[in-house]
């Protein structure tokens, strides 16, 4: 599948890697020799603990690397962060947000960047219209991970990474999510355990700290993975 998506003038390469060593005290969590991503709809899969989370956090500039080269965007992550953040907008597996925030106070600041219209929208078709006046830190899981969510979902940046958007969302939810990523420009990274109704151009894989497979996407289960054994 082509991508149609890139930003003209930015080029079609999303993320360049050479020589990658990330490292936790002796322990080598991930190490890549080589990697070019193109610009599109990008899909991250492996084991939990294999290194996926680690990469994003690399490229992202999150961590620093024992050595290597890395180039995001165009951008070395560490050295122009500033500009890399202007065009990215990042939602980590968890809870990020601070439980004494009001969801109130999260939609007016993202509807100062947005706008009430975008925002407003995605607050209705995720159901977060009744716990406007709640805490976060005093919602269900699930509630509170579409409130995370909602960061992204309105964003309009060059680039989204979203680590396990299906975290504690029930079906119907998660074919929401779908639905708004799928049809947003700019490129797309997503690290999941369970399969999205989207069409992805670009499929990595990643077990033990290594890259398994770097390619144009394909169904995980042709190549001999069961997406399922991993969560």
């Amino acid at each position: 599948m082509k991508n149609n998506r890139e930003n003209s003038g930015q080029g079609s390469v999303l993320v360049e890697v050479e020589d990658l060593l990330v490292k936790y005290g002796k322990n080598i969590a991930l190490q890549v020799e080589k990697l070019t991503v193109p610009r599109g709809r990008i899909l991250v899969i492996g084991p939990n603990a294999s290194g996926k989370t680690t990469f994003i956090k690399a490229v992202l500039g999150l961590l620093r690397p024992k050595r290597g080269k890395i180039r995001i965007l165009g951008l070395n992550p560490l050295k122009e962060m500033n500009r890399l953040y202007e065009m990215t907008t990042y939602v980590p597996d968890g809870n990020p947000l601070p439980g004494g925030l009001r969801l109130s106070s999260l939609v007016s600041m993202l509807s100062e960047i947005y706008g009430d219209t975008r925002v407003g929208e995605v607050v209705k078709m995720l159901g977060l219209t009744p716990y406007m006046e709640k805490r976060l830190g005093d919602l269900s899981k699930g509630t509170l991970r579409k409130a995370s969510l909602l960061i992204a979902l309105v964003s309009d940046k060059e680039l989204i990474v979203i680590d396990e958007p299906f975290s504690g969302l029930d079906s119907k939810t998660r074919s929401i999510v779908s639905k708004i990523l799928g049809e947003r420009e700019g490129s797309l990274v997503v690290i999941s355990h369970i399969p999205l109704k989207i069409e992805f151009d670009y499929l990595l894989i990643i077990e033990a700290g290594k890259i398994a497979y770097a390619g144009e996407y394909r169904d995980p289960a042709e190549l001999g993975y069961d997406l399922f054994s991993w969560r």
